[in-house]
């Protein structure tokens, strides 16, 4: 069944990490030439199929059902789009660098929050992959916290830029801006708003949180009487408000995953204020 239908957007989870989404390029982009125009840009990237006017691809989101005295705070992290790589192999941030190494978000951001059991660099990518989505999904590690793991903007795109495949101009959410224009992204992001929305009503309960790695996340999912983003408030923990129609659940803004240390204090920071 699809959990949100709409003219324009559709999306239904079909795995424990899996989504399925859709957008209707006849819709968000009205004027031919304006949609022949994308599916020309749209050759660069991957992980999709195109039926008609219809883009078909794969995203992820993680959501665990269980629950247990342990993880008594549930958290929700929120980042900007998944990568291509990620969603083929299963997992978020299944890897990182030429070498398939574990990427920082697990060997450096969360163990400097002080969760310090879901790193397995020492394993092959596979089996850390799975390792890891099984503990996520049967809280099976040591904290306070119940982890989910969403994405703002659902389209997938490379992780970093690879000049030799020309897709410098198309990696990470710029790139996804790039790829649908600024105006069709605007709209589109209205609709994944209410997708993430929707699930943190559904996850996180007062006392919980939502954690947000980007700057699009954060404007998008904060109320009005909160700041706007700034990378330098983000670097120094000044992003704190409500989620937008959830004044009882908390929103934080974190710098970005690339800056891993940093993200991870910040991380620590706000985490020791919530759940008590």
């Amino acid at each position: 069944m699809l959990e949100a239908q709409n003219p324009l957007f559709e999306y239904c989870q079909i795995s424990e990490v899996g989504l399925k989404c859709t957008i209707d390029l006849s819709r968000l982009f009205p004027i031919y030439e304006d949609r022949e125009s994308f599916k020309e840009r749209l050759k660069n990237f991957k992980g999709h199929t195109l039926d008609a006017d219809k883009l078909i691809y794969d995203s992820e989101q993680l959501i665990p059902t269980k629950k247990d005295g342990q993880h008594s705070v549930p958290v929700l992290f929120v980042f900007g789009n998944p990568a291509t790589h990620s969603i083929q192999k299963g997992m978020f941030f299944t890897s990182e660098g030429k070498n398939g190494g574990e990427h920082r978000f697990w060997k450096k951001i969360l163990p400097e929050a002080g969760i310090k059991d879901l790193c397995f660099k020492d394993l092959p990518e596979d089996e850390r992959n799975d390792k890891r989505r099984n503990k996520l999904l049967e809280l099976d590690y040591q904290s306070r916290y119940r982890i989910g793991l969403c994405v703002f903007i659902s389209f997938p795109s490379n992780a970093s830029r690879d000049s030799k495949n020309k897709l410098e101009d198309y990696s990470g959410i710029q790139g996804v801006r790039r790829l649908f224009g600024s105006n069709a992204f605007e709209e589109l992001a209205k609709y994944e708003r209410k997708r993430v929305l929707a699930a943190i009503k559904k996850f996180v309960t007062p006392g919980g949180a939502v954690f947000t790695f980007q700057s699009d996340a954060w404007v998008g999912l904060r109320s009005e009487k909160d700041c706007d983003y700034s990378i330098a408030a983000a670097r120094k923990g000044k992003l704190a408000g409500r989620v937008a129609g959830m004044q009882e659940i908390q929103l934080f803004g974190l710098p970005p995953t690339r800056l891993s240390g940093l993200a991870g204090e910040v991380l620590k920071k706000f985490l020791d204020k919530i759940g008590w």
